[in-house]
């Protein structure tokens, strides 16, 4: 995540915004081949929202981000997890 933060450094006087997405577990056709169903479930009740995210809601976030609305966002790095703070999924 520093390294968002830095890369958004030089490119900025140029209008060059540099953003990225911390994603949690994200439902994904990935996910439903290689995953088991147990460690997804684990996953998603360690959520605050006690579910795995959409690919939609990632696609929702990555056009915020590129969309005028986020002008003056410049290396941030947005949790897209569900409320999920630390990385134990037992």
């Amino acid at each position: 995540m520093t390294i968002i933060r830095a890369m958004a450094i030089e490119p900025g006087p140029s209008g060059i915004r540099v953003n990225s997405l911390c994603a949690g577990m994200i439902g994904t056709a990935f996910h439903d081949t290689f995953t088991k169903n147990a460690f997804r479930a684990n996953v998603a009740n360690a959520t605050n929202l006690k579910r795995e995210g959409s690919d939609a809601e990632v696609a929702d976030t990555v056009a915020y981000l590129a969309s005028s609305e986020s002008s003056y966002l410049k290396g941030v790095n947005p949790d897209i997890n569900g409320g999920r703070c630390t990385l134990d999924y037992g």
